[in-house]
């Protein structure tokens, strides 16, 4: 009987650890151009076809929120600099989307952070120019270390 009360708890527990073995994975997988094989399980995480979809659909579906001629909803998107680079975050979209041009898990993890982070370009009021270099970046990290054109 106890073992069934306690099963919750572990789950969560279970749930909070893997938590934190993932954003130290993720600091270390930011913080070097090249992935350790000991983050291979992370890594593999990252770079897993359903992730890029997923974040491909977020970026999509934050260009759509934005659009003039729906009203603002109660993200807190800076909207004006979403219309502004728009195109550079349908390109990004574009780019995860391909699955068959590799992408690395750093650059996988900085779209994740430009879509989660709410101090970044997308939700603080800013210059467009802002969120177009941090796609940019984005967008160049994703290619690093694969060969140009592919």
């Amino acid at each position: 009987m106890s073992s069934r009360l306690l099963a919750p708890v572990r789950g969560w527990e279970a749930r909070r650890t893997l938590r934190a073995a993932r954003r130290r994975a993720d600091a270390e997988l930011v913080a070097s151009r090249l992935p350790s094989p000991r983050l291979a399980w992370r890594t593999a995480e990252l770079v897993d076809a359903d992730n890029r979809v997923e974040l491909g659909r977020s970026l999509t579906a934050i260009v759509h929120a934005a659009d003039e001629r729906l009203l603002p909803s109660a993200s807190p998107l800076d909207r004006n600099a979403v219309r502004a680079a728009r195109a550079q975050l349908l390109s990004l979209a574009a780019h995860l989307f391909d699955l068959s041009r590799p992408v690395t898990p750093r650059g996988v993890l900085i779209v994740e952070r430009l879509l989660v982070d709410g101090t970044g370009p997308l939700y603080q009021a800013g210059s467009p120019n802002r969120l177009r270099a941090v796609v940019s970046d984005a967008d160049a990290a994703l290619d690093e270390g694969h060969e140009p054109g592919r």
